[in-house]
């Protein structure tokens, strides 16, 4: 099989060809869905969903969706009710950890007081959502130590991501635009019961595979976020799962018999297919042997920016031909791309109708595209 066979089979498998009916089915079919920066949530959920997401309701109000953190340790929304799956491989992940004393110098505590604030964050939290400084406050009254008040209120919430692998902490709605965390069993209303760690990586690495195989070791190591021993051996352990296949004669992955069938079907002949991803899209965060192949070497500092930004997308069969950005130009909100190298007509004329799967996300009859 070849790498325009993959491209396309990963844009139907990320329902990308045909939409979902909402947010939470494309939660559960990506793996979940990317939350890191918030403002792209919706549009990647939207792209791929035949109606407005709704993301507010589905976390706030019916709590289908909880927001915490995941792999690589970055903020993603994923199904309420597979919650305890996440967790299972989350905390396996966890349990692996070491704290070196670089790691103790970087963040202020040392290992055994992370193991404490993990544990004290289970005692304090409920359903009743605290903020972060809240939070803080109430771990240190518990641990009797004012001393981790400092580290405990970074932004970047290091020393309460174990407390979320765990299935102690998840995200609560926003109060007077400052961030919140609540004890997802009493915000769920449900005892959290992670998945046991051999059955919840199977699980989780057969679900990445579904939606973005065939991939290598390598790539479920740097989507998992570990290095790439334990995701090796999770590969072989699992081996009994997996179907292994060559794309362009490199070997790679996927979940089943059936998928590598189905793969080998695609049609190979260029198809012209364009749309227009939004920043921190998962055809273009994963797998990192596939962007390799999507994005031009020579651009690849443009999608791939600094500070780990992704940047929205103008893919044409396969591989990425442009960069974009939402601008908004008085109440009018225009899709800014540019190429990386003049479009055809039809290309153009094909982008500018996968805009419009935008313009109910951005509260718009109609999103004009400017070409640059």
């Amino acid at each position: 099989m070849t790498w325009r066979q993959v491209v396309r089979w990963r844009a139907r498998r990320q329902l990308l060809v045909e939409p979902a009916p909402d947010a939470l089915a494309v939660a559960r079919r990506v793996c979940g869905l990317h939350a890191q920066v918030a403002s792209c949530t919706p549009l990647i959920a939207g792209v791929r969903s035949t109606a407005p997401p709704e993301l507010d309701r589905a976390l706030w109000a019916d709590r289908r969706l909880v927001r915490t953190w995941a792999m690589r340790g970055t903020l993603h929304l994923l199904p309420a009710d597979e919650l305890d799956l996440w967790v299972g491989a989350l905390t396996d992940k966890e349990s692996r950890r070491r704290f070196p004393p670089s790691w103790e110098r970087e963040h202020g505590v040392t290992g055994a007081q992370l193991h404490a604030i993990t544990e004290a964050v289970g005692e304090v939290l409920g359903a009743q959502p605290l903020t972060r400084s809240e939070l803080a406050a109430a771990i240190c009254a518990r641990l009797g130590s004012p001393a981790l008040a400092g580290p405990l209120s970074t932004g970047w919430g290091a020393l309460l991501k174990p407390a979320a692998s765990r299935g102690l902490l998840c995200s609560g709605p926003a109060a007077d635009r400052a961030v919140t965390f609540v004890g997802p069993a009493a915000w769920l209303g449900r005892p959290i019961r992670p998945v046991e760690a051999a059955a919840a990586n199977r699980a989780v690495l057969l679900r990445f595979l579904a939606a973005n195989g065939p991939a290598t070791p390598a790539d479920v190591a740097r989507w998992w976020g570990e290095q790439p021993g334990p995701a090796r051996r999770r590969v072989r352990e699992h081996a009994d799962a997996l179907t292994a296949v060559e794309v362009d004669g490199e070997p790679g992955f996927v979940a089943r018999a059936e998928d590598a069938d189905e793969l080998a079907a695609v049609p190979d002949a260029p198809a012209g297919d364009v749309v227009l991803l939004p920043g921190f899209d998962p055809w273009v965060l994963a797998p990192l042997s596939h962007r390799r192949r999507a994005v031009p070497t020579e651009h690849t500092a443009e999608v791939s920016r600094t500070a780990g930004w992704i940047s929205p997308v103008l893919v044409v069969d396969g591989a990425v031909a442009g960069v974009w950005e939402l601008e908004r130009r008085g109440d009018e909100p225009v899709v800014a791309v540019r190429p990386f190298a003049p479009p055809r007509p039809a290309v153009r004329a094909a982008a500018e109708e996968h805009a419009g799967r935008y313009a109910a996300l951005l509260g718009t009859a109609a999103v004009r595209v400017d070409w640059r």
